[in-house]
């Protein structure tokens, strides 16, 4: 049995501009199309898994 994270780091859902319906990617359509309205893109969401990494000037302090 595949277990899906819901919540997380990692985490990706995908929403409708068009009728603004969020899912899973799994739900989308085979060519990413909207499973209810049929919109042709849907909008990449993605919560945490970014690591933000401190920018070095070169400067040590």
């Amino acid at each position: 049995m595949r277990i899906i994270p819901l919540r997380g780091a990692g985490v990706t859902w995908y929403k409708c501009p068009a009728c603004r319906l969020k899912c899973r990617p799994t739900a989308v359509g085979a060519e990413g199309s909207c499973p209810r309205c049929g919109h042709a893109h849907m909008m990449r969401l993605s919560f945490g898994g970014r690591t933000t990494t401190p920018s070095s000037d070169g400067e040590k302090s």
